[in-house]
């Protein structure tokens, strides 16, 4: 009751009370500890589990709340200690490895995580965490195109699995071949016509190769087998911003947001149709919106720059471009864009230097050159732009 209605510090009176009288509850234990845990009180939770340790010697289930907790504190050794020991108690396994995975993860290992999410997945092909995960380490080691002989294994086992199929195009996604991607998302539909997630994956895999009516079509099947949600809403709605059906884009987006207002890629996306139409003032509202939920996103901040020199608002888009550029210098796209914003001022000493310091961040970029040329000969400055021409 307490818990429900977030008066912690009762709820852990009440648990203290309770375990004054059932010392050896092991729910009491995991109820306190948790309480704790909500108050932030992590060091006194490890405290509380190690006692009911005592009572219960390997409990897995105190031995996983105990590592989970170790874990939030980033004390991802003694988190992995505890998962260990709880492993062989414990008959849903995949999910103790992907948490033994997840905090080799925390420590940067991710050759040791790899390890456990496959066995996560040898237990269970269904753990779409410790698939998504795999992934994600396999990419950060490069070995997400050797690791193809490894999906690969789970469809020779059972050619009829829908999930080896949809792993597998997953995989051919993140190395771009998303021709090969369709076509392990048409397997997986082909034996289960049901399978919502392979239907979006495949929308999004054929909007790589611009074929923007299946990906629609593939979309709404989504929709239709789960029913609506930010997510689908938003990819339908990109379907059609493709095909330049802006209005109906529009409608999606909106759609998307009224379920989730939280939803940053809907606002952006938005805010993108509404440029096509060249309504840069109700585009600006929108790009602020994606920026205000994600400062980090470059695309966002971009988008937002352009808008507002498009309005007029000079001094905001080059605060934001000197932001992006910030973020990251070697992005040459973003200097090409905020040069061209002093140029067309009439800055075109700024556009140079911006220009001269992209070329320092990315010196084999020949789209820098070409444009420093222009700048130079605007500039009336013909012989250094032959210089650069010749070199």
């Amino acid at each position: 009751y307490y818990q429900n209605h977030d008066k912690l510090n009762m709820a852990l009176k009440a648990c203290r009370l309770a375990l004054e009288h059932f010392s050896f509850s092991v729910d009491l234990f995991m109820e306190t500890a948790d309480v704790l845990v909500k108050l932030e009180r992590f060091e006194e939770a490890i405290e509380l589990m190690d006692h009911a340790l005592m009572y219960q010697p390997n409990d897995p289930e105190l031995l996983m709340l105990k590592g989970s907790i170790h874990a939030m504190i980033s004390d991802y050794h003694e988190a992995i200690a505890c998962y260990k020991i709880a492993v062989d108690s414990i008959e849903d396994k995949d999910e103790v490895y992907y948490s033994i995975g997840i905090a080799y993860q925390g420590l940067e290992q991710y050759k040791e995580a790899s390890d456990y999410y496959k066995l996560a997945i040898e237990h269970n092909i269904l753990n779409e965490n410790a698939l998504y995960e795999l992934a994600y380490c396999l990419d950060i080691m490069g070995e997400l195109e050797s690791s193809l002989a490894y999906y690969q294994q789970f469809i020779d086992q059972d050619p009829y699995s829908e999930y080896a199929w949809f792993n597998l195009g997953n995989i051919y996604f993140k190395l771009n071949n998303y021709k090969k991607a369709v076509e392990s998302f048409e397997f997986a539909i082909a034996i289960d016509d049901e399978y919502s997630s392979a239907y979006t994956n495949h929308g999004e895999s054929n909007l790589k190769l611009e074929k923007y009516e299946l990906s629609k079509a593939s979309f709404y099947r989504s929709l239709e087998l789960d029913g609506p949600s930010p997510e689908i809403y938003s990819a339908i709605g990109r379907a059609y911003y493709y095909l330049e059906d802006y209005s109906s884009s529009i409608d999606y987006f909106q759609k998307s947001i009224k379920i989730d207002q939280f939803f940053k890629e809907s606002y952006y996306w938005l805010g993108k149709s509404l440029v096509a139409l060249d309504k840069w003032f109700e585009a600006i509202h929108y790009f602020k919106k994606a920026h205000k939920f994600n400062t980090e996103n470059i695309e966002y901040i971009k988008s937002l720059a352009f808008a507002e020199f498009k309005v007029g608002n000079m001094v905001s888009s080059i605060d934001l471009y000197t932001i992006a550029l910030e973020k990251e210098p070697s992005d040459f796209k973003t200097a090409l864009e905020f040069s061209s914003i002093y140029h067309e001022s009439g800055d075109i000493d700024k556009a140079i230097c911006i220009i001269e310091d992209a070329i320092d961040e990315s010196p084999s970029e020949s789209l820098l050159y070409y444009r420093l040329v222009i700048y130079l000969m605007d500039a009336g400055k013909y012989k250094e732009s032959i210089n650069v021409l010749e070199s």
